[in-house]
């Protein structure tokens, strides 16, 4: 149906009642107030206008409804106070229905424009949630980790320290080859849970990309890089997931560096993937911490 279909019952409507007033009302014998019908004249036109054009924001339903029964209320109000400027209507109709439908009219357009609002704020937040979580772990996304790094070192202070853990799934290409690639994304999702359980509210964790997770410890040095590193390390090792009656072992290799004050973000994270390699070129399955 097109938008113009939708709106005839509207023009059909209006064309009724004007005829019936007409019909009803003997016609004003004094002289016409020319300025205020050409002023009501251009409201009714105007409303009708908006009317026409309420179809652009069909995609939001509850809203569009309210906002046509807010505007077609005013539309009435405002044809009904223009024929009175030519047709000698009851008292109660020309005044009390007047001012209930300008009443009725602003309270369902407020009520609609709170009710657009709400959803955008709704709508914002959801859209801001995804842009920094990853779709499969629900973790943070390395973008999101980036920006809130950044945001720390932006804001020094000689008491500022923290640690950076750089966490690499080993052979991970051949859990997918072995169990398929679902099972590979399973594994990711259920250690992206098991990371949570190592770090506290403060400290930010994240998908670094692949089977590659970082985590920031807030007021960190070395030794406790090491010993949250160790405990992931060997949790992981003890870990079994089942998947489709399969039982899934596997191993990470972890680099650690702490921030010193000379660094800049990017230089933190790339002295993390440097031991991350030195840990992975020992064998895999090793903590290697900046010492």
């Amino acid at each position: 149906m097109t938008a113009n279909n939708k709106l005839s019952p509207l023009y059909i409507f209006i064309s009724i009642y004007i005829l019936l007033q007409a019909m009803l009302f003997p016609f004003i014998d004094d002289k016409l107030n020319i300025y205020n019908l050409f002023f009501k004249l251009l409201a009714t036109i105007t409303l009708l206008f908006i009317l026409a054009n309420l179809r652009k924001i069909q995609y939001k339903p509850d809203v569009c409804k309210y906002l046509y029964a807010g505007f077609f209320t005013l539309l009435l109000t405002v044809i009904n106070s223009t024929l009175n400027e030519l047709l000698i209507q009851p008292w109660l109709l020309a005044t009390l229905l007047m001012d209930i439908g300008h009443l009725i009219g602003l309270v369902l357009i407020f009520y609609a424009i709170k009710l657009w609002g709400d959803q955008n704020t709704t709508h914002s937040f959801k859209l801001k949630k995804l842009s920094e979580t990853d779709q499969l772990t629900g973790l943070y996304t390395r973008r999101h980790f980036d920006q809130q790094l950044t945001n720390i070192l932006s804001t020094p202070s000689d008491e500022l320290k923290f640690s950076i853990l750089l966490i690499n799934i080993d052979n991970f290409k051949s859990i997918n080859k072995e169990y398929t690639q679902a099972a590979g994304d399973f594994v990711l999702q259920r250690f992206a849970n098991k990371l949570k359980d190592f770090v506290r509210q403060t400290d930010v964790i994240a998908r670094w990309g692949g089977e590659e997770f970082i985590i920031l410890l807030h007021n960190s040095n070395n030794t406790i890089a090491k010993q949250v590193a160790e405990a992931i390390r060997t949790k992981t090792e003890l870990l079994c997931i089942e998947y489709n009656q399969d039982i899934i072992n596997f191993t990470v290799s972890i680099g650690a560096a702490s921030y010193e004050s000379e660094l800049k973000d990017d230089q933190v994270i790339d002295k993390a993937e440097k031991y991350l390699l030195a840990a992975k070129a020992a064998g895999k399955n090793q903590v290697d911490v900046e010492r």
